[in-house]
């Protein structure tokens, strides 16, 4: 028995490389496929703390989105709390593993903490650690960079900076080796644009199949870290079949509501849920301060509505289940264009 030098291999969820042998004996296949870890390229995504719940339909459409050379940007759009953020994370992630794809690194960038549209240039430098020379525009030095990679780059919380999309546009335009992964709450509206529209994590079709359904995996995941015994007991599935579809499978609703599960039982969560948001709501002292709350998370995107879209919004909170454009114009004075500019900003879906 010997052993063949793999070279050292980054294993998805570990922070550093590992020395991989492969076992040679008699009776065992000599040859097999390149591994698929997460290869030594350059790259500066963060170590998620939790697993990845479901998305699996979703994860491969990405890929499948991300492999097309004919699409160069694809943006993830959801409300506050959709899991927008983790979900590029995981696809980007798998790509490292990818073997032909992204040779110069994948790369994510934060722009929550950002006010102004001008920093983008140099937040997108510093995630790629790219030194700027003191002669010439850094936003041409960083464009000339870009132009001779193959790179995903991440560009995570885009919606309050959209006067950068110019930036974007040159990027897609004079550097054809780079994808652009955006998560925004808003429709970029940009030429060549691919939409990716994300709901909630799949519900529970029945009582019987609640367990195995990604949005209760969630809630439960989340219980069994605050009270590591948790467990549904007699007619708590129906309990907890109703808080997902509560929440719609929004994963910072299940993951907020789950929080209480060692104080209330499944019951209480639900019917304080369906009175208010109030409970949807904890101290996570590493979560920004927009996923604190439901109310928090909404409030981000409320702001960005005008006055006219604020008004309408409210009033079309009469329909349930739904309304024509007829309806809408009839009870709340709202326009199509005043329809399409709140499912651009994630308020209204089609």
């Amino acid at each position: 028995v010997t052993l063949r030098d793999l070279g050292r291999q980054r294993l998805r969820g570990l922070d550093r490389l590992e020395q991989v042998y492969q076992v040679v004996a008699p009776g065992l296949a000599a040859e097999y496929p390149p591994l698929r870890t997460q290869i030594d390229r350059p790259n500066n995504l963060p170590v998620q703390t939790t697993p990845f719940v479901g998305r699996e339909a979703e994860l491969a459409e990405l890929r499948r989105l991300l492999a097309d050379p004919g699409v160069r940007l694809v943006t993830i759009l959801g409300a506050g709390g959709m899991g927008k953020t983790r979900l590029a994370l995981e696809a980007a992630g798998r790509e490292l593993g990818d073997h032909t794809s992204f040779a110069d690194g994948v790369f994510f960038v934060s722009l929550a903490p950002l006010d102004l549209a001008a920093a983008i240039g140099s937040t997108l430098a510093a995630a790629l650690d790219f030194q700027f020379q003191a002669a010439g525009s850094e936003r041409q030095q960083i464009l000339n960079y870009l132009a001779q990679k193959r790179m995903l780059l991440v560009m995570d919380n885009f919606e309050h900076l959209l006067d950068g999309r110019d930036l974007l546009a040159e990027i897609s335009a004079r550097a054809p080796g780079i994808k652009l992964l955006v998560t925004s709450r808003e429709h970029l509206q940009m030429s060549g644009e691919q939409l990716f529209p994300l709901g909630g994590l799949a519900l529970p079709e029945s009582e019987k199949a609640t367990e195995s359904a990604p949005a209760a995996q969630l809630f439960l995941d989340t219980a069994r870290r605050i009270v590591p015994d948790f467990h549904l007991l007699e007619g708590e599935a129906e309990q907890l079949l109703r808080i997902c579809r509560l929440v719609e499978g929004m994963p910072l609703g299940l993951e907020l509501a789950a929080s209480w599960a060692g104080v209330l039982p499944l019951a209480e969560i639900a019917a304080e849920i369906e009175q208010s948001l109030q409970i949807l709501s904890g101290e996570r002292h590493d979560a920004p301060e927009r996923h604190q709350s439901m109310q928090a998370a909404l409030d981000v995107s409320w702001r960005r509505l005008s006055e006219e879209q604020k008004r309408a919004f409210q009033e079309l909170t009469i329909f349930r289940g739904g309304f024509t454009r007829e309806a809408a114009l009839e009870v709340a004075g709202a326009t199509l264009p005043v329809l399409v500019t709140m499912v651009n900003k994630s308020w209204l879906a089609y």
